[in-house]
């Protein structure tokens, strides 16, 4: 369990901190079963949570390789700007155009 949590590069305070601490209480649980045979409903539980934190894995793997190969560079903030430029629309949308035309043909 834990070498899943440190090869995935999970955050243990973070997102994931909730199934990680319900996969290693599980974990747990089947570890003081040793001899024997656990309940089945403890069984669908722990590879219930497993599967949770092999997404969560693969989630963290693949946003760090596109935030590494997407991100851009820093750039140089002119002094004074403190928040982003406004945004204007250029291109109406189409539910913008037929709302539009609806009410040209109810005022037409």
């Amino acid at each position: 369990m834990n070498r899943v949590v440190t090869a995935g590069g999970l955050d243990e305070s973070g997102v994931d901190a909730a199934i990680v601490d319900q996969a290693r209480n599980l974990a747990r649980m089947l570890d003081k079963l040793d001899k024997v045979d656990p309940p089945l409903n403890l069984l669908r539980l722990y590879d219930s949570a497993l599967t949770k934190l092999q997404r969560a894995v693969e989630r963290n793997l693949s946003a760090n390789r596109g935030r590494k190969a997407t991100e851009p560079e820093p750039m140089d903030v002119p002094e004074g700007v403190t928040s982003p430029p406004a945004l204007t629309i250029v291109e109406e949308s189409p539910l913008a155009k037929l709302r539009r035309e609806k009410q040209a043909r109810r005022a037409g």
